[in-house]
């Protein structure tokens, strides 16, 4: 009788250490503290978001908060931290760039995770192996990872959204080249597809050059937004490029022929954006990421994404960022136990984690239908919802994009949508290769940049708007003004950097 009393004492203990949350050890503190950024304006206040109560019943693991709700103030908090500093735990949307976590690094403030990630963060090192441009791009030059990224599994694209109404009504098809593009913004312009007896449509839209530079894909160029891209491991400027010659005539002539929105240079969008959903269509192509960037939501089904164009019987497209936003959640050499830090994010490196995050849990705040679609509860359709239950908006949060779960929302619309942007990104690709710079790097490449990417800017506006000939005097003229501010230094320095990519990669 003694003995078995005994045993059922021994075992009272046993159960009770396992069922201790996050079974915590002698030596670990019982609740761990978390700092970082979510802005003002989101109204969210971490102590009371149900997205971090919920991961600390999941989880076993408490955190206090220092939640800093003005950039400048959490770059301050950044700028004082030291390893000798009474550091947090964890920083949390930390808002750290790849130069600012290797300095991190370097001074003690942040852990190395590369070691711990295969055990202790298994779903995000599968996502990293399976993508090794992931891995690239969160590994800083001193081959550590001091922070984790977000992750957009099908990142939003730049888009051309063409009026498909118009197609219907003037029975055309979709353009798949530059000169069917062309023919289709020409009928658009003349024959009043709007029907409303006035010679008031804008055949094509855009914002100054950042977005007309898209257009470029169809003369073959793409580069990133340093005007860059590698070709048989050469780094290569778009405006020097031949085909860049017949970008710049063909939008000279679109916008001498009333082609492209007079505007698109001077006007930004705040000023373009029709509110009015009942007032009559005047944009037959927008280049944006959604079509409600510039007009109103309700008119976001009378437009459809025009596939990358063909050039040479190819398509090739930009992507408008990389997949990976990098600087989201970092460990500092305070904490007592990196391990269970890690175990706690992974989870939102995982489809259910992603959920949780964007939209909260099944059954409280949204409901799976029967055909596998699913939909809002009343609660979650509130404003309020991003704010209280959600952690997506402001800085950017540690984890992987839902896009799977968002492409079974019940509006057929929604869906239709999100596969048209999937389309356009399946062509996306990145023209430079993830890369990390440090602080002496950046100091070095700002003011080159500001000369170099203003100066192309600025050129591109004169040409299209016809202020400049596109003539090989002009052309020449504008290579003499690239070297004068730079050019070969700047060709130089990155050049450097792909090849210490190229060779970290190896």
């Amino acid at each position: 009788m003694f003995l078995r009393r005994l045993m059922c004492f021994f075992m009272s203990l046993v159960l009770l250490y396992v069922c201790l949350p996050g079974n915590v050890k002698a030596d670990e503190p019982a609740t761990y503290t978390m700092a970082g950024y979510d802005p003002a304006d989101t109204y969210r206040d971490w102590t009371t978001n149900l997205f971090f109560q919920r991961m600390e019943k999941r989880s076993g693991i408490t955190f206090e908060y220092q939640q800093y709700q003005d950039a400048k103030a959490w770059q301050q908090a950044k700028d004082s931290m030291t390893a000798q500093s009474e550091l947090p735990d964890v920083l949390f949307k930390a808002d750290l760039s790849p130069a600012e976590a290797l300095d991190m690094r370097q001074k003690g403030i942040l852990i190395d995770l590369k070691p711990l990630l295969a055990q202790h963060a298994p779903n995000l090192w599968a996502l990293l192996q399976e993508n090794q441009d992931y891995l690239q791009a969160l590994t800083l030059q001193d081959g550590s990872i001091a922070a984790l990224p977000y992750i957009d599994i099908y990142p939003v694209q730049n888009c051309m959204w063409i009026n498909q109404e118009w197609l219907a009504e003037l029975k055309l098809d979709m353009p798949t080249t530059a000169e069917e593009l062309e023919l289709v913004l020409t009928a658009f312009l003349e024959q009043d597809p709007n029907r409303n007896g006035r010679r008031d449509e804008i055949p094509l839209t855009f914002v100054g050059a950042y977005d007309i530079k898209y257009l470029a894909h169809a003369f073959g160029l793409i580069a990133n937004d340093f005007n860059l891209f590698v070709e048989d491991d050469t780094v290569r400027f778009l405006p020097s490029e031949p085909a860049f010659e017949d970008f710049l005539a063909w939008c000279a002539r679109l916008y001498n022929n009333k082609l492209i929105d007079a505007d698109s240079f001077t006007v930004s969008d705040v000023l373009r954006r029709v509110n009015d959903a009942k007032s009559t269509p005047i944009y037959g192509v927008v280049i944006a990421p959604m079509v409600s960037y510039l007009l109103p939501v309700e008119w976001t089904g009378k437009y459809a994404a025009i596939p990358p164009l063909s050039y040479h019987g190819e398509q090739v497209y930009r992507s408008v960022s990389s997949a990976v936003t990098t600087g989201t959640f970092a460990i500092t050499s305070a904490c007592q136990s990196p391990e269970k830090m890690l175990e706690w994010v992974d989870y939102l490196y995982t489809k259910e984690g992603a959920t949780l995050a964007s939209d909260g849990l099944e059954g409280e705040d949204y409901v799976v239908d029967g055909d596998g679609t699913w939909r809002k509860t009343e609660e979650a359709a509130q404003s309020s919802f991003l704010s209280n239950v959600a952690i997506i908006t402001g800085a950017v949060s540690p984890g992987i994009s839902s896009d799977e779960f968002q492409q079974l929302y019940y509006d057929p619309l929604i869906q239709d949508v999100s596969a048209q942007v999937q389309m356009v990104a399946s062509y996306a690709q990145m023209p430079f290769p993830p890369f990390s710079l440090t602080y002496a790097q950046e100091e070095e490449l700002i003011p080159l940049q500001k000369e170099i990417g203003r100066y192309v800017d600025e050129s591109i506006g004169r040409w299209v708007l016809g202020e400049w000939d596109v003539s090989p005097e002009k052309l020449n003229e504008f290579a003499q003004g690239l070297e004068e501010r730079g050019l070969p230094a700047f060709m130089e320095f990155w050049q450097n950097v792909y090849n210490k990519t190229l060779e970290d990669a190896q």
